[in-house]
């Protein structure tokens, strides 16, 4: 069975309940919704030497991806517009270079620069899966609840997906560290340093391998756009990749 149905299956065997909760809550906004992971070639993807899952902000407050949650569940699954899994992040068919995407295309570019040869694929993923921290939006924390009761979808994604790579945007806040924590299973004693970077700055998760079988690395660092010097943190998270 191909991801993509793998994925349907899975966001198939939560999607009404999840629904229902968030219609008698009254949330029917696009931006209520959960982003839903799709390929864009399976075959393609499968065959891939490398495979690379980043999640980044919460993008459901802009156009990332927008669907009508009550459309058959494959429509929302393609909803994706924004992001190519050879590519990265685009924009009308040419690559972002600006904010979130354009910060993701960077270590993708590096990445693909060091591994050239390899095939190299890539996901995106939301952060909003692990908590709703929009400034503005009075509904998180009941978002937040309802996600986090209807919709725990995160381990199951990555293994499904079979990173060896994951890459999260969440930097240090107190809020991202307890979620992301509490999504993936671990705890603070979770977090190795880097060579020559503060664990704050850049940190090495170490996921227990009996729950994520393929990932071989993942890190913790600031969201691309936090402060300068994306690259050398990139730089300094490459260089402890050894595939």
């Amino acid at each position: 069975m191909n991801i993509n149905k793998q994925l349907q299956e899975l966001y198939a065997s939560k999607w009404e309940p999840l629904c229902k909760a968030l219609d008698e809550n009254g949330l029917t906004g696009y931006e209520y919704n959960p982003l839903l992971l799709r390929v864009d070639d399976p075959e393609d993807f499968a065959g891939a030497d490398i495979r690379v899952m980043i999640f980044g902000q919460d993008m459901s407050s802009g156009n990332w991806y927008e669907y009508d949650r009550h459309a058959p569940l494959e429509i929302c699954m393609d909803s994706i517009k924004t992001f190519d899994n050879a590519l990265g992040a685009v924009e009308n068919g040419k690559r972002q270079s600006k904010g979130m995407g354009g910060g993701m295309n960077q270590f993708i570019k590096m990445f693909n620069h060091r591994n050239e040869g390899k095939k190299v694929r890539y996901v995106w993923n939301d952060i909003a899966k692990m908590g709703r921290e929009l400034m503005g939006n009075d509904k998180r924390e009941i978002l937040s609840r309802i996600e986090n009761e209807y919709f725990p979808v995160i381990k199951d994604e990555i293994n499904i997906i079979k990173p060896d790579i994951i890459l999260f945007f969440t930097g240090n806040e107190p809020y991202w560290e307890s979620r992301l924590q509490h999504s993936l299973g671990i705890d603070s004693n979770s977090y190795k340093p880097v060579a020559q970077w503060n664990i704050s700055h850049i940190a090495q998760v170490e996921l227990p391998c009996t729950t994520y079988p393929s990932v071989k690395y993942a890190f913790r660092t600031y969201h691309p756009c936090y402060f300068k010097g994306r690259g050398e943190r990139y730089e300094a998270i490459i260089n402890e990749i050894k595939l």
